[in-house]
């Protein structure tokens, strides 16, 4: 394969083999995103001569204000792999394959406006939608569903939240607010869950009403959901601090995600 550079003993070449990955990469990450306020990627590698091949020691993404879906921000992301191995050819062609699946140590910082935007997303907001009361005999509504809006998170100290959030029930157009703070937790490295609540309102009802939000926050918030394809991400720690919400944990890249037809 006659490749665009060559490796002199200047290294010249070889950093016009890592420049050449790093700006494939970097386009091709582009492209899985809205936006970015910042995108950088860098690939270290040594002896350079394994580039031929095709193989990195090491792969770095950093990102800051991150957009997917023009809906969910990140304010800072960065992705750190394990050794990799790339398809040269398809580097040459512009777009970025994996020889084999490879692993990566992942960091995301959310900010509590980030995060309460995101509750206004289409994604989030049918999933509060339509939900069925019937097996709430107490509540007394069998016929009736209920939607959650205009929910806000505020962050808290020692990895809880304080949130809010307006029901409707759907069928009479009656109205009301469930308030609670809740400790955040990871359930199997990929369930985000809110854990023991304390409700404002200590009625029997409001106490369900709020229990009905928690169940249903803590189906809907699975990675497994939310995953690129060919990725798999694991949560190992999560932290509160400053109004922000800390995530850090590895990922499973089995091959780059294709971007999404838009």
């Amino acid at each position: 394969m006659m490749l665009p550079f060559n490796f002199a003993a200047s290294n010249k070449g070889a950093d016009a083999g890592e420049k050449l990955i790093s700006s494939v990469a970097t386009t091709a990450i582009r492209a899985l995103l809205s936006g970015a306020d910042d995108l950088q990627v860098s690939i270290y590698c040594q002896p350079v001569s394994k580039l031929l091949q095709g193989a990195i020691d090491n792969f770095t993404m950093k990102s800051k204000g991150m957009l997917i879906k023009n809906q969910f921000r990140a304010e800072s992301v960065r992705v750190d792999t394990d050794a990799i191995a790339l398809d040269l050819g398809a580097v040459l062609g512009g777009k970025v394959r994996l020889m084999r699946p490879t692993e990566a140590i992942a960091s995301v910082v959310l900010l509590e406006e980030d995060i309460n935007r995101s509750f206004e997303a289409e994604l989030v907001t049918k999933k509060l939608q339509g939900i069925s009361l019937a097996e709430f005999e107490e509540l007394d509504r069998p016929s009736e569903t209920a939607s959650f809006t205009g929910t806000r998170i505020e962050l808290l100290d020692d990895n809880h939240i304080r949130l809010r959030t307006q029901i409707t029930f759907e069928q009479s157009g009656e109205t009301g607010e469930v308030a609670f703070t809740a400790r955040m937790g990871v359930v199997e490295q990929r369930r985000l869950v809110l854990e023991e609540p304390v409700f404002e309102d200590d009625s029997p009802q409001a106490q369900k009403l709020g229990q009905i939000f928690v169940d249903q926050f803590n189906r809907m918030m699975d990675l497994d959901k939310f995953n690129l394809d060919g990725v798999i991400l694991r949560i190992h720690r999560l932290r509160v601090r400053n109004r922000q919400l800390i995530f850090e944990g590895r990922a499973k890249i089995n091959h780059f995600p294709e971007p999404r037809k838009r």
